[in-house]
């Protein structure tokens, strides 16, 4: 009864434990963030792969002597750092543009603009300002012409999102100018050009047409593969997108994609991880809050991003406390688990001392029949007349011994269900690590089946100290039944050993293989294998179950 309402104690503590989780999500969502998850553990890999093309191209150019190969290499360190590391991406641009190739205007406007992007990217408007006021507009053919409005459109963006404190004066300048350079991106670039589909769609959507926009950026998202810089830019605006329109679970699923495209991209330049710090922390996801937003102050750091580290570090402290008041609410349940895992052991010991103190009251009890028994033996042929009453003490005598055998089959199945229990728990707070409400440190400990070994090695020691104290010669009887030469061998220090447990089982009226294997923690099918060989080492095979049964 005690173990009962300590069993439902420690349920009702891991009904609380569980029922407590925060920020649920879908199961797309979820199972999106897992992946993410994975991705993220995966990360050195990716940057393993890219660090791997970057050696390569320096290896081309510190081993090619011809101008021409020079140039291509430093292009490919350029687009290997352009999202990765920008102080590399702009110290190859500053060697291009030193290169004889680059007195071609059209070649220097090119690297030209792709330093001021740079410079936008790394936060350092001043000079992307500066660098882009110096380039000719009229001098640029029609593809600079694009990347030119785009590098103003993209400026301006980054500097309202940068610059939050700003007099709404000059917010609305600095919106109306990347509204102005977007329309002449939209006047002046195909539809279906990857420019216009990245800086045209997000000002249609804020027009209201959002299933256009939308529709117009899944289509070109279909020619790139995940884990491209492409990708990730359409998924991230994509995701801006269905935000403007209301749609949470849409804009979750396309800010989790362009997440795991900068990871297998190696891309360090992204505000993916930033909005999903932002979006988990707004769902009471502290912990998860907690890895995306240091992941997006360790990329914006290796990026050299100063826009992307001071909106990630805006948000560090809220996130920084949250995360140690749920650290300090997990250490508060784990006490009360420990309580209540100390209880119910408390619980479990004291039951197998009363089991203990029966069984010596009940082989006392057994002692003085045995010696009743006797002296009546030694009077039975002098009292003749008194053999009813000895009959009668003999049939109390066995209703003693039945007694004793149900009382051990008592005893055992109060163990085994007791044991059953503790495992039962143990898996249930198990469970409940897994699903991520606790930390690793906490799974570790309790993954451990250290308590539940130790209890079931102790558990068959006492059975096995139980049956020999009834059955003094139970293995010599044993073996007495078995072929020379096929008797059971017990090791230094073994009461008994599972063969033995199997047939003090049967001798105390437990024959059911099922009923064995969940005592024993075994297969039915083992314990149906240890019988059916133990027969065929014995004497008599047919009769030598029956005969075990018979063992006094």
């Amino acid at each position: 009864m005690r173990l009962t309402i300590l069993a439902a104690l420690i349920g009702l503590l891991t009904l609380w434990s569980c029922s407590e989780n925060q920020g649920r999500l879908s199961d797309t969502a979820e199972a999106l963030l897992e992946r993410l998850d994975a991705e993220i553990a995966a990360a050195p890999r990716y940057e393993a792969l890219k660090e791997a093309r970057i050696d390569s191209l320096r290896r081309m150019l510190a081993h090619s002597a011809d101008p021409g190969r020079k140039f291509e290499a430093v292009d490919g360190l350029i687009a290997e750092y352009d999202a990765y590391k920008a102080d590399s991406a702009i110290h190859y641009v500053n060697m291009n543009l030193n290169a004889p190739k680059a007195r071609d205007p059209r070649v220097r406007n090119r690297l030209l603009l792709r330093k001021a992007d740079l410079y936008s990217h790394a936060g350092l408007f001043p000079d992307a300002i500066s660098l882009m006021d110096s380039i000719d507009h009229a001098a640029l053919d029609a593809d600079a012409r694009k990347q030119y409005f785009a590098n103003y459109c993209a400026l301006y963006q980054y500097i309202v999102e940068y610059n939050t404190d700003f007099d709404p004066a000059l917010q609305m300048e600095y919106e109306r100018r990347r509204h102005q350079y977007a329309d002449s991106i939209r006047m002046s670039t195909d539809s279906m050009s990857l420019v216009h589909i990245i800086y045209v769609m997000p000002e249609l959507a804020e027009s209201g047409r959002v299933e256009e926009a939308a529709a117009r950026l899944r289509e070109s998202m279909e020619g790139y593969a995940e884990g491209t810089r492409e990708y990730s830019i359409l998924a991230s605006i994509l995701a801006y997108v269905y935000k403007v329109n209301g749609r949470p679970e849409e804009y979750m699923e396309y800010l989790t994609r362009s997440a795991v495209s900068d990871i297998k991209g190696a891309v360090k330049e992204n505000m993916s991880f930033r909005e999903l710090a932002t979006n988990m922390f707004e769902a009471g996801n502290v912990e998860r809050a907690n890895v995306y937003l240091k992941k997006s102050i360790a990329d914006a750091n290796f990026f050299s991003a100063r826009m992307r580290n001071a909106q990630s570090l805006k948000m560090l402290p809220m996130i920084d406390e949250s995360y140690d008041a749920l650290q300090r609410k997990l250490y508060r349940r784990l006490q009360y688990l420990i309580a209540a895992v100390s209880l119910l052991a408390a619980g479990v010991i004291a039951a197998l001392y009363f089991i203990r103190r029966q069984y010596r009251r009940l082989k006392a009890a057994n002692g003085q029949v045995t010696l009743i028994n006797a002296e009546l033996s030694c009077l039975s042929e002098q009292l003749g007349h008194a053999n009813a009453d000895l009959e009668e003490k003999n049939r109390a005598l066995n209703e003693s011994n039945v007694i004793r055998e149900q009382y051990t089959g008592l005893f055992m199945g109060y163990s085994a269900a007791a044991i059953n229990a503790l495992q039962s728990y143990h898996q249930s707070v198990r469970l409940m690590v897994n699903q991520g409400l606790t930390k690793a440190a906490l799974q570790k400990k309790l993954e451990s089946s250290e308590f539940i070994d130790s209890t079931i090695k102790e558990f068959y020691a006492k059975f096995d100290e139980a049956i020999l104290r009834i059955y003094p010669d139970f293995p010599d009887k044993v073996n007495a039944l078995l072929k020379p030469g096929e008797e059971i061998r017990l090791k230094p220090g073994e009461l008994l050993n599972t063969e033995l447990r199997i047939q003090a089982l049967i001798r105390i009226g437990i024959s059911e293989n099922a009923k064995i294997a969940e005592f024993l923690r075994c297969s039915i099918t083992t314990i149906y294998t240890y019988r059916s060989k133990l027969r065929r080492r014995a004497l008599n095979p047919e009769g030598f179950e029956e005969a075990v049964f018979r063992i006094s």
